[in-house]
């Protein structure tokens, strides 16, 4: 290989310029976030029905929820759990299924049981599970605000904003906070049912009763085995006021004879004001894989088309933009790097003296890191933070195999058969030296779970950057510098203090061996004592703190509440530290 490329330049020449512009499309099409994002096989499902017991929330929204997810295709299993106002179900996925895809069916088939849904449920959310170490911050968030009730804004962001917002490529949902719900007040009067006779429960067993669910049997549609049911409950409030309710002597009342009934905001004890206006807050959070740069000025397009549409007075304001700093940390990334390059260049001048062993090396290292972008794009790595780290560690690496085989061409002939010959000749060196580096990579192979999807990317990119030093050393640096041979650069002063130096550490060869192994001694010691050893976890190696979080049922005393709050604090202060 060698030897066929130092009798091509011509060839090497142009595949080098092709590898550097390739290189250059991909680097600007790769998905650009601040930390890796994972994409699990899984999926989360989130529904609030605010007021509601567990009971409710497993037979009304868990179990039709449950129903119907598992008619998607690529569903391995499904588990929910029905807490008070909340359903929460993981949807595991069968191996090779796409994910997007899978969110998108469950998507539909929760779009075609939502009218289903009992009055008060919020619409169902659906995202992707990502790992709690790994998740990231929404990527933008929004506040609308507006001298209108929250129960309209809420009503507004659903209708006209949120559908827009999600149809923006690269975004994964939209979560809303602060909203209010429109539900309906029933108010009646003590005095009337006690002269009347009449149990206030029986008012409650009337709406209660309003709601008809019953179970009819399945419906088999090819592999799809569906639950028929029946439903019926009143649609409005007109309905809800005729409703029955049986009193003494067998006489029968009207709901709206013995209660007054009307629309009203539910906002689950929740206010959210921005500068004296009732708000909605958005959190837009994006997909994995996708760039987040072009996804948020994507959304923000959207925000600005949607504006001049909505009501008098409402406001859109972003609060808070991920890709603001991202940009800003890709912008001091680009300065720092211009200035390393800068500095190896210089370094590289000053200490080979040939301009032309200097455009060598650096252009070896230029083709290297082309390929590694170009290897980035098509295994569909982003590039983020810790990947561009592992790029940035492999410079190194890139500069000094291509210093080393320049070095080595200076004492060949300035033939294509004597450049071969060096570059076989120094090629175990090359190989040998990378892959005691490389090997420290290893280890990588061989993690599980979170820590290994933060630091493969990383892993990846290092591994890349070195696999192409090597070729871009050894093969391209003899096939282009043809021409004549590379200068040697002369330095007898440096030469001079490094022979003393040496013959100093010879003479004393046992203090140099005991001075090191001190040295060794005393950075183990270091290390075992004062580095914090943590996992990667939200805690950043908090060791000494103990985070405790008390639950009551509700209608607790407070008395009760308070006596309970003092006696765990009493308790909690007889611990150690």
């Amino acid at each position: 290989m060698i030897r066929w490329a130092a009798s091509r330049p011509a060839v090497v020449w142009a595949f080098g310029v092709a590898l550097l512009l390739a290189g250059g499309v991909a680097f600007t099409r790769l998905p650009l976030a601040t930390k890796t994002t994972v994409e699990l096989p899984r999926l989360q499902v989130q529904a609030n029905w605010p007021g509601a017991s567990a009971e409710l929330v497993e037979t009304y929204l868990t179990a039709p929820i449950e129903s119907a997810v598992q008619a998607v295709r690529g569903v391995k299993k499904t588990r929910s759990e029905s807490l008070d106002g909340l359903a929460s179900l993981t949807i595991e996925l069968e191996p090779g299924t796409d994910v997007r895809l899978a969110r998108l069916g469950v998507l539909e088939r929760l779009e075609v049981l939502r009218p289903d849904f009992p009055p008060g449920v919020r619409q169902p959310a659906v995202s992707n599970d990502v790992p709690e170490d790994l998740e990231e911050l929404p990527l933008l968030e929004y506040s609308v605000s507006g001298p209108y009730t929250a129960g309209t804004l809420s009503d507004l962001v659903r209708r006209q904003v949120i559908p827009r917002v999600s149809a923006v490529p690269g975004v994964a949902g939209v979560n809303q906070f602060g909203e209010a719900e429109f539900g309906v007040s029933v108010s009646y009067d003590a005095r009337r049912l006690r002269q009347l006779g009449l149990d206030p429960g029986r008012l409650a067993e009337a709406i209660a009763g309003a709601r008809v669910v019953r179970a009819l049997g399945t419906e088999q549609v090819g592999a799809t085995e569906r639950r028929v049911t029946l439903r019926d409950e009143p649609g409005a409030v007109a309905a809800l006021a005729a409703l029955p309710v049986p009193g003494p002597g067998g006489r029968t009342f009207r709901l709206g004879e013995l209660a007054t009934i009307r629309r009203e905001e539910d906002a689950a004890g929740r206010f959210y004001r921005i500068n004296g206006e009732p708000a909605v807050s958005l959190a837009i959070a994006r997909l994995p894989g996708a760039d987040a740069i072009q996804t948020a000025a994507a959304v923000r397009a959207a925000m600005d088309a949607l504006a001049p549409g909505l009501p008098a007075g409402v406001h859109l304001r972003v609060e808070s933009d991920e890709s603001v700093d991202l940009a800003r940390q890709l912008r001091d990334l680009v300065l720092r790097g211009a200035i390393a390059f800068l500095a190896v260049l210089v370094v590289l001048a000053v200490t080979l003296r040939s301009a032309r062993a200097t455009a060598l090396v650096m252009g070896s290292a230029a083709v290297a890191i082309a390929g590694t972008a170009l290897g980035l794009y098509l295994l569909d790595i982003p590039a983020n933070l810790l990947t561009l780290a592992g790029l940035g560690m492999g410079i190194g690496i890139l500069v000094q195999n291509g210093v080393v085989v320049v070095e080595r061409l200076r004492t060949a002939p300035d033939t294509p058969e004597g450049r071969a010959r060096a570059g076989a000749r120094i090629l175990p060196a090359v190989l040998g030296a990378t892959l005691t580096t490389a090997i420290v990579l290893l280890p990588f192979v061989y993690l599980q779970g979170n820590a290994r999807a933060a630091f493969m990317p990383f892993a990846a990119a290092f591994g890349l950057a070195l696999a192409w030093s090597v070729v871009s050393s050894v093969v391209m640096i003899p096939a282009v510098g043809a021409g004549h041979a590379v200068p040697t650069g002369h330095h007898a002063r440096l030469a001079r203090w490094y022979r003393r130096a040496v013959a100093f550490l010879l003479r004393w060869r046992w203090g140099t061996v005991a001075v090191a192994l001190a040295g060794l001694g005393v950075v183990g010691w270091g290390f075992a004592t004062k580095v914090p050893r943590s996992s990667l976890s939200l805690w950043y190696g908090q060791r000494t703190t103990l985070n405790v979080r008390l639950g009551f049922p509700r209608g607790s005393d407070p008395q009760g509440l308070d006596a309970a709050m003092r006696d765990f604090e009493a308790r909690a202060v007889g611990y150690p530290g």
